[in-house]
């Protein structure tokens, strides 16, 4: 079986209903088996469940999975077991207040399992990272590791995906935790992943923060970063990370 996930942060309300076409043409066009994103709202959730109506999503009253993240699927291929959240010290200020590593575990039609996880971790601007000179994320990516071989198991399966704001720390870390990257793993060298030009209005180095990390009973078989543009806008100003799964059998 393969199956496409895509990962996407969806800039919260910045340049909104400006983006909107942008999203739309976005899901039109890839219409990927297992969607998770970050800096979700609700009139962006409105949206992506009306291009994706044969998908569903957690549902959930913890705020965190209207106003951060949430994680589509194809009902065709999937359904859900369980989903939860686990809080891997995001939480730092205002801003940050609803990130947590967020999951569902799905089952396959043949009733195999998979952990399917997203999380934002801490942009490098914050208060706190400015004045104390600690790096959050390097926390953060130990405790994502740790949540995730909690998660899942032995040979289960586990993807965990998403905005993770740099790239030296967060990859040791993972792979020391056992997970594998998507280009990595396909000896792909990536593109930036942000920022979008000229949808992000400021002249800024380029920088990719944004991936999808996997262990288990699985394999990456493509990875692509998608640098997508409805017009002269892109749905956000991050591009989307878009890759292609089979499950391992041994």
């Amino acid at each position: 079986m393969r199956f496409v996930v895509m990962t996407h942060n969806i800039w919260a309300d910045n340049r909104w209903p400006e983006r909107e076409p942008a999203l739309r043409a976005l899901l039109s066009s890839r219409r990927p088996d297992i969607y998770a994103v970050q800096e979700l709202r609700p009139a962006s959730k409105a949206v992506i469940d009306e291009m994706l109506p044969g998908h569903t999503r957690v549902e959930d009253s913890e705020r965190g999975w209207t106003h951060e993240s949430s994680i589509w699927w194809d009902s065709a291929l999937f359904t859900e077991v369980e989903h939860g959240s686990v809080d891997i010290g995001i939480g730092v200020d205002e801003i940050h207040r609803d990130r947590k590593l967020f999951w569902v575990r799905l089952a396959a039609q043949d009733g195999s399992t998979m952990v399917v996880s997203t999380a934002h971790f801490c942009f490098p601007g914050t208060q706190r990272e400015l004045t104390e000179h600690v790096n959050p994320r390097i926390a953060q990516s130990e405790a994502a590791g740790a949540a995730l071989a909690e998660l899942g198991g032995p040979e289960e399966p586990v993807l965990f995906m998403g905005d993770l704001n740099e790239s030296w720390h967060v990859l040791r870390v993972l792979h020391e935790a056992g997970l594998q990257d998507s280009y990595s793993a396909l000896g792909v060298v990536p593109p930036p992943t942000w920022p979008t030009v000229p949808t992000w209005p400021q002249v800024t180095a380029p920088w990719v923060i944004d991936f999808q990390f996997f262990r288990g009973r699985i394999r990456a078989l493509t990875t692509e970063v998608v640098d997508f543009f409805e017009g002269d806008i892109a749905p956000s100003d991050h591009k989307p990370v878009v890759t292609t799964y089979g499950f391992d059998i041994r």
